[in-house]
């Protein structure tokens, strides 16, 4: 059995909590009020593993910095959710990546970014093209989605990160399965149990 720990971040009332009830139960309820940190627990099976899955959730706005760097540590992928009728939920992302990646510290930080809301059309302030721009800057995959209508597009996109990050390095990788690393002046070769992915050598050591 593998463990998967994931830490989904965004704004409030974006749709966080709504989007793990989802995922461990294919139940939508659309108002929650969580001033807690939760943390939800299933098994999925995931080409052929067992994988046991943790999802924390936590209210950022209730979390100092110090905190929230003690979440991102104990996580081994992040979920970045913002709502295609907040704007402002879409321009806080940048700033949550960079607090994850400064503190990860790590050569790849399997992440996904969500969209979500995108049965609400007609109140929409982020295109679906300035999401996926935004996923390509922060070198994130990218779902467009509605929990409240499509529980398997949640299921994907959950899926999605505990299989691969942008860069196709799989989170299997990180949490114990054997690993191998090697350097060419153009890529980075990772092998593991899964197969092998090449990323591109801008990643540093």
């Amino acid at each position: 059995m593998v463990p998967v720990k994931i830490l989904i971040l965004g704004s409030q009332k974006t749709g966080k909590t709504a989007l793990c009830v989802r995922f461990m139960t294919k139940r939508f309820i659309g108002d929650y009020d969580n001033k807690k940190d939760v943390t939800y627990r299933c098994s999925r099976m995931v080409d052929q593993e067992t994988v046991e899955v943790e999802i924390l959730d936590i209210p950022c706005k209730e979390n100092s910095v110090s905190l929230l760097e003690s979440s991102i540590l104990w996580a081994d992928g992040f979920l970045l959710l913002y709502s295609i009728t907040q704007r402002l939920s879409f321009l806080e992302i940048p700033g949550l990546k960079r607090l994850i990646d400064q503190t990860k510290k790590s050569l790849v930080v399997p992440t996904v970014l969500v969209g979500n809301k995108a049965d609400l059309e007609i109140g929409r302030e982020v295109t679906t093209e300035e999401g996926q721009k935004l996923a390509e800057d922060l070198r994130c995959s990218f779902k467009e989605l509605s929990v409240a209508e499509a529980v398997l597009a949640v299921e994907a996109a959950v899926i999605q990160l505990i299989r691969f990050d942008s860069a196709g390095l799989s989170i299997f990788t990180m949490c114990g399965l054997s690993t191998t690393v090697t350097y060419n002046s153009e890529f980075l070769s990772y092998s593991c149990a899964y197969g092998s992915k090449l990323v591109p050598s801008e990643y540093e050591f």
